[in-house]
């Protein structure tokens, strides 16, 4: 259940930062946004077009702030398009919140899309900590509950570490599929996958189930024998 748990808190944080787009008003009124731009940055603002550009440079990122959230996005250069509700952080992408830190070089936000297009780490702290690197594409359909990666992952666990080349997975159906030659480690073992197996990982239960050729190998410690062998 704790696994459940972590997956739902990352959901609920990247729906409320959906929420708190400028521009997009929520229930209950509107969410106060501040967007901090460094000195000798830059800031573009397209009034006509609705369309806002605000660039810093190393060691002096834009900040984004969600009042009384505790949520914080920087990046060297973020741009946002008003009318489509389109937020682009590029360069050096750190968002963070007090249970979630997101890294990568480009991430791109809708209120029915969340991107890393050229891949990150997202590392989940709380209430257990999940550790996961995407080397290629990943995706996040906010509306449908579902996500895809590909490019190559790697996730860690509080006792085990699953990799492949891409997966695919429902938070409706709390179901993972992993395939190009899956992974899973743990401290008695592994198993994998070759190119074509797939392994379904069930999200409530923590079951594995896997199609396709394996091989598993556990270590077991060795015995002392009566006769002191």
């Amino acid at each position: 259940m704790a696994r459940k748990r972590s997956t739902i808190i990352f959901i609920t944080i990247l729906l409320f930062l959906v929420g708190a787009l400028p521009g997009r008003a929520a229930a209950a009124g509107r969410q106060e946004v501040e967007v901090i731009v460094p000195p000798q940055g830059l800031t573009e603002l397209d009034l006509e077009n609705e369309f806002c550009i605000y660039q810093g440079y190393p060691d002096a990122p834009v900040e984004v702030i969600v009042a009384g959230s505790g949520l914080r996005l920087t990046a060297l250069k973020i741009s946002y398009d008003q009318r489509n509700q389109l937020l682009t952080a590029e360069k050096t992408v750190q968002l963070k919140t007090e249970r979630l830190f997101v890294t990568g070089e480009k991430l791109v936000l809708t209120p029915a899309l969340l991107r890393l297009p050229t891949g990150g780490e997202i590392t989940l702290l709380e209430p257990e900590r999940l550790r996961m690197v995407v080397h290629g594409a990943f995706a996040y359909h906010l509306e449908e509950g579902t996500f895809q990666g590909e490019g190559g992952f790697i996730l860690w666990g509080p006792e085990w570490v699953m990799e492949g080349e891409r997966f695919d997975g429902s938070m409706r159906q709390e179901k993972v599929t992993v395939a190009g030659a899956p992974v899973i480690r743990w401290e008695d073992g592994f198993m994998q996958g070759e190119a074509g197996t797939v392994l379904t990982y069930d999200l409530a239960s923590g079951q594995v189930t896997v199609e396709g050729p394996t091989k598993t190998r556990f270590y077991q410690d060795r015995g002392v024998h009566s006769s002191g062998d």
